[in-house]
Parts: structure tokens; sequence; C-alpha cells
């Protein structure tokens, strides 16, 4: 999933964009990132905005 552009073949630019926001959710709410202590930058941005939720 880390490369696709360069591993996927689009048939149209719908297809384009779809796959564009399959892997964005992927990238910012699947996959953990060790920089950001191995949580994903949506759990980052909640923890960071609502830390009392915690």
């Amino acid at each position: 999933m880390e490369l696709w552009h360069d591993k996927t073949r689009f048939n149209s630019s719908a297809h384009r964009k779809t796959e564009l926001k399959r892997f964005l959710n992927y990238y910012n709410g699947v996959r953990p990132h060790k920089g950001i202590g191995g949580l994903t930058p949506e759990e980052k941005l909640i923890e960071y905005f609502y830390p009392e939720k915690l």
C-alpha cells in the first residue's frame, strides 16, 4: 500500500480519485506512524484536541 502510485494503473480519473481517497484513509486512519508514538495521524489529532477524553 505504501507505493500505490507506482504499482497501480488507473483506468480513469474517477478510478484514480477513488484509489487516492482509499490510500489517504489508510495512511491517516489505519497505518501507525513511529514518529508519533505508534498512533495514526487521526488518533494524534484527537489526542491533541481532546486530551480529556483519553
